[in-house]
C-alpha cells in the first residue's frame, strides 16, 4: 500500500580555505570609491561645459569687434 521513496544521500563537502569576510570598513570604502567616481565624472563634465561656454562667449565677442551685426538672440 505505501510505496517507499528512493533515498538519495546528502553529500557535504568541506573545503580547507575560508572565504574572506566582508566587514563594514570594506563596504564603506567601496561606497566612497563609487561616490568619488561619480563626483569626478560630474566635475569633469562641469569643467567641459564651462570651457565650452567661455569659448562661445569669446567667439561672439570677436564677431562683434569684427563689425558683424549680432541678432541679439
Amino acid at each position: 500500500m505505501l510505496e517507499s521513496q528512493a533515498v538519495t544521500p546528502i553529500v557535504v563537502e568541506f573545503t580547507d580555505s575560508l572565504s574572506a569576510e566582508t566587514t563594514v570598513a570594506d563596504v564603506l570604502l567601496q561606497a566612497l570609491g563609487l561616490t568619488g567616481a561619480f563626483i569626478g565624472a560630474t566635475l569633469l563634465a562641469g569643467i567641459m561645459i564651462g570651457l565650452t561656454l567661455f569659448k562661445l562667449r569669446r567667439i561672439r565677442r570677436v564677431a562683434r569687434k569684427a563689425g558683424m551685426q549680432g541678432l541679439g538672440l
